[in-house]
């Protein structure tokens, strides 16, 4: 079983996708631990030269946010 994100985290994590959501090469978002043992949100985007790149902060209420080119996700 997975431990559970803290509160401050998940709660961040949710209202970054809602501002972004409706913009053109967003994916989608998750949460990472880093080895120092604090988190961070990770955004996906399609492409390096996705327009939502310019719209993602540094930082997110607090909590460190980067940026990963992934692609689609795919359903099956």
């Amino acid at each position: 079983m997975a431990a559970r994100l803290p509160d401050k985290v998940q709660r961040a994590k949710e209202t970054l996708v809602r501002a972004l959501s409706a913009e053109p090469g967003f994916v989608g978002a998750g949460v990472a631990k880093r080895g120092s043992g604090r988190y961070e949100i990770v955004v996906m985007v399609v492409e390096h030269a996705s327009p939502v790149r310019a719209k993602v902060p540094q930082t997110w209420q607090g909590v460190p946010v980067r940026m990963q080119v992934s692609g689609v996700p795919r359903k099956f």
